[in-house]
This record gives structure tokens, sequence and C-alpha cells, in this order.
């Protein structure tokens, strides 16, 4: 355990000092919340990949997979999925040089209700999927023998500090190391396990005396394609709108940057995230009498792998706990500037560079303590992130796109369809089930048909 602590350590101390050394390139709002607009494809493709290969997929895809089996995989497809397709409107995207997505939906519809609202649930999305991050990094100590809640905290103290002093430069510099030790850490540790465990036939059978399911080794599962698409759907439509991932495509030094670095970073996700599958699958042979399934990776990792390998893979998964966690700091922080504080108390204005950079600092402080206080209600990783992607884009998906690839959508239809989408969200989470289709389709299909047709009304009327 000692050996494992120390080259946390010192993985915390090298992130403190990327932030330091990343400050030196913020001189301006743009620069801390948008690199300068400034990243090139190699850069771009990595801080996307890092964004979703965070302690959500890590640790909650092996929770899931502990459990089920070789289905969850298909929570990691979605994030690949959903950036290859989000890439075939990046470049377009880019051309418009805007900042946040409501300065998207405000600019397409004229509208600062709907800049105000998309504003307001993609905050609480993103402090929610933060909160995940803060919820894995604490399932990490308590492996350790850290107490989980003072673990959390510290990991969040760190991120929250690194991308405090440093910006969307931090985060970039620290994402390209992040998700380039994490995925090496996951691989590393499946080719450990697999080695030292008479290979993966011998863990297969390990893991049929534990009586799963028939289908534990099934991609299908045996829960239905139901349960597939609540797995993959959510993801996939937040890609589409994810304030997090336009971000990085604002980022991206021109729209074809943007473009390919989309398809580069979904390949990477598409790939990368069958081994934490694989190390929760693993967990269940060898370890089957786990208190909690979240435990699945940090006790693969610290039990049966050398202390020393078994540091550097837990400081592997805690990169991608901090990779997601500072990109989502970046991105909530960027509503709360440009959209909020700007947009609309400031009516677009023109403001102090220095203020807004002192301002940018003071409220990533803020939000990272708001997500350790949320981190405490829902602590089931996948749970609070699939509930954070369905607040979110029950409602803003289809202005968001219709508006996109529609001439003819309008203000009012755009704001029927947030609203209606929202209550369905909101509904969903409080238990409502409508008619056993999955609340992304249900709402979509009611969005949609509302955001049509009232747009044609309100067309007419014009």
């Amino acid at each position: 355990m000692t050996t494992m602590l120390v080259v946390l350590v010192i993985y915390f101390i090298l992130m403190i000092g990327v932030g330091i050394w990343a400050n030196k390139f913020n001189e301006n709002m743009t620069d801390f919340l948008l690199a300068g607009r400034r990243l090139g494809l190699g850069l771009a493709s990595f801080t996307l990949a890092a964004t979703y290969f965070g302690g959500g997929f890590v640790i909650g895809i092996g929770e899931m997979a502990y459990e089920k089996g070789l289905v969850a995989w298909w929570n990691g497809l979605a994030g690949g999925i959903g950036l290859i397709l989000v890439g075939l409107m990046a470049k377009q995207m880019r051309d418009l040089a805007l900042y946040t997505v409501p300065d998207y939906l405000a600019k397409r519809y004229d509208s600062t209700t709907i800049r105000a609202v998309s504003s307001i649930l993609s905050m609480v999305a993103l402090v929610g999927i933060l909160a995940g991050q803060v919820s894995a990094a604490r399932n990490v100590f308590a492996i350790l023998g850290v107490n989980p809640m003072l673990g959390g905290i510290i990991a969040a103290v760190i991120f929250v500090i690194y991308t405090a002093i440093g910006g969307l430069w931090a985060a970039t510099v620290t994402d390209f190391l992040q998700i380039s030790i994490a995925a090496a850490g996951c691989i590393i540790a499946v080719a450990v396990v697999f080695v030292s465990n008479g290979g993966w036939g011998n863990i297969q059978s390990l893991i049929a005396a534990t009586g799963p399911a028939d289908t534990y080794f099934n991609f299908m599962g045996g829960d239905g394609m139901t349960f597939i698409l609540w797995l993959t759907l959510p993801l996939i439509l937040y890609t589409f709108i994810g304030q997090d991932v336009y971000q990085r495509i604002f980022a991206s030094k021109d729209g074809k940057t943007a473009r390919n670095s989309c398809f580069v970073a979904g390949i990477m996700i598409c790939i990368i995230t069958v081994f934490p599958a694989l190390m929760g699958m693993s967990a269940r042979g060898l370890f089957p009498n786990l208190e909690s399934a979240g435990q699945a990776v940090p006790v693969l990792i610290s039990q049966a792998l050398p202390p020393l390998i078994a540091g550097i893979v837990l400081a592997a998964i805690m990169a991608a706990i901090m990779s997601t966690a500072s990109s989502i700091l970046t991105a909530a922080t960027s509503h709360v500037i440009n959209d909020v504080y700007i947009e609309l108390i400031h009516k677009g204005e023109h403001q102090d560079e220095a203020k807004m950079l002192k301002m940018s600092r003071i409220w990533t402080l803020v939000i990272g303590a708001l997500a350790i206080v949320f981190s405490t209600l829902i602590p089931q990783i996948v749970t609070l992130l699939l509930m954070s992607y369905t607040l979110y884009t029950s409602g803003v998906f289809i202005p968001v796109v219709g508006g996109f690839i529609w001439k003819g959508a309008t203000r009012q239809g755009a704001l029927a369809a947030l609203v209606v989408g929202t209550i369905i969200a909101v509904a969903s989470i409080a238990g409502v089930s409508f008619f056993g289709i999955p609340t992304e389709i249900f709402s979509g299909m009611v969005c949609l048909v509302i955001f049509v047709a009232v747009s044609i009304m309100t067309k007419v009327k014009q």
C-alpha cells in the first residue's frame, strides 16, 4: 500500500506542476476557457478522448462488468460512437467560433430564454458528471486504506487546483498525459492478470464457478435491447450537445482539425474501453465476494498486481478520473462566465479580461466544491452519470440538432421542445415509466413532434 500511495503522491505533485506551467499561457478568458483556440489534431484528439475515458468509464464500466459481464462495454462504445457521429457536424460548429452550446442556441434562435434554460440544464449535468469522478476517486482511495470521503476530497482538491491555475491549457496537457497513462495502465493490468492466472480461459472458469447469468460472456447481455439502449443512448445523445465536447471543438485551431479529432478520439474510445470491462469481469472470477461491485477494479489492481505495477496502474486510473474532471470543470465554468455573466447579466458587453480570468478561476473552485457535495448524495457512478446525461439531453438534443439541420425551426418550437423534454426527464428520474420506452427515445419522439409542429405554426404566423 505504501508504494502505491507514494506513486499517487508523485503523480499529484506532477499535475499541480503542469497547472502552474500552463498558467503562463493564460493571458485572457479565451486562453483560460479555450486554450487560445490553438489545439492541433494530436492535442484535440487526446483531450476529447480523455473527456470520456474517466472514472465513469474505468471504474464504472468495471463495476457494471463485475455484475453484468461483457455487455458493460456498450457504455464505452457509446462514447466512441457519439464522438464519431458528432464529428460529422464538428467543422461547421467550429467555424462559428463560439464559446458554448448555449451560445449556438442563442445565436440560432435569437433567444436569451433558451440560453438561460439550456445553460442551467448543462451546468446541472456537468456537476453530476463531475460528482461521478469524485465518487470514482473515493473507490480508489478506499482500497488503499484511506478514508473514502477524505480520499475523494483530496483528489477533488488536486484537480480543482491545477484546473483553476492553468485552465483548458492545463486540462489539455494533462489530458494528453492522463489518457496515455490510463489506457496503457488498463492494458498492462489486463495483460498481467491474464498471464499470472493461467490466461483468459482459466479466468472464465473461475467466473463460471461464481454462478453468473448464462449471458455473462455475451456481448449483447441478457437483459434485452432496452438495457443496451439505457447504456448507450444517453451518452450518444449527450455527445451531440455536451459542453465539454464542444469546448474542445471550439478550442481546435480550425474546422478540419475539429472534425478529424472527433473521428480519432471516437476510435480510441471504442478500442480502449474494452479493457475496464475485462478488468471488472476478471475481478468477478478472482474476488467473487466483494462488498461492493464498485471495488472491482481497485481491488483487482491492488491485490492481483505487484506493488510497483499496481501503483502505476492506480495512478493511471486516477489519471483517467482527473482527465474527465478537469474537462468538466472548464466546461461548467464557461457557462457561468460566458453564458450567465457576460451574455445574460451584461448583455454581451465587453468585459475586462483580467477580471474575467480571475472570475473563471473562482468559479472553477466553487463548481468543484459543489461536485464534492453532490457525489455524497448518489454514490453509484454509472447511475449518477446516466441521470446527468438524461436530464440534459432530453430537453436540449432536439433544439440543437434540429436547428442545425432544419432552417425552418423557430424560437417557439425550440423553447417548447426544451421545456417538454426537461419535464419528461425529471419525471423519469422521479420514477415515472413511459410505456416501457427508454426515456431518451420517448422524450426524443415527443420533443421532435412538438418542435416541428410548433415551428410550422409559428412560421406561418410570421
